[in-house]
């Protein structure tokens, strides 16, 4: 059942990179497409949790490859950035990410799915099980990536924000029960 979620979900990059050769701006494509499948593969992967705690529903299973295919989707997306963008010129890179903040936002995301991805063993999962909870970083800083890249945000954006703050204040108000 995991291997069809998987196949579902690199179904965003069999379809950009069909149309690629009559892309407008292909580049752009690429940014777009893998930076809009990491949020919602990474918002789906806090679906779980709340599944169960609302609804009991035990989906815990499938966290963790959500969450693993929202850092493959990230990963794609900086790789466009470095390889395609900025042609391997780190210190463009640098300066970009100074330069604009939804950049340096980005990447400070990225950052916090890296060290996830890495802990993401059962083994090192826990030793590094309190550092997970970083992913509600992330999720604000992925989301405010997404918002802050648009010139102009659209309905896409607004139900990313939305998404987010569904999904944050019902953590947030589990645990003010739990105190």
């Amino acid at each position: 059942m995991i291997w069809m979620g998987v196949i579902i979900a690199f179904l965003p990059l069999a379809w950009v990179g069909y149309g690629l050769e009559n892309a407008i701006d292909p580049i752009k494509s690429l940014y777009s497409v893998s930076g809009m499948s990491a949020i919602i593969l990474l918002l789906l992967s806090l679906l779980p949790s709340t599944c169960k705690r609302l609804c009991g529903y035990n989906l815990l299973r499938y966290r963790r490859p959500l969450g693993l295919l929202a850092f493959c989707y990230a990963l794609l997306h900086i790789l466009v950035f470095i390889i395609l963008d900025a042609e391997g010129d780190i210190a463009f890179v640098v300066r970009e990410s100074l330069k604009k903040p939804f950049v340096f936002i980005g990447m400070s995301a990225f950052l916090i799915l890296l060290g996830m991805a890495f802990t993401s063993t059962k083994r090192l999962f826990k030793r590094f099980a309190k550092y997970h909870q970083a992913v509600y970083g992330a999720v604000i800083l992925a989301v405010t990536h997404a918002f802050w890249a648009q010139k102009v945000a659209g309905i896409f954006e607004y139900m990313l924000v939305f998404s987010a703050i569904i999904f944050l204040s019902e953590r947030l108000i589990f645990r003010m029960k739990n105190l």
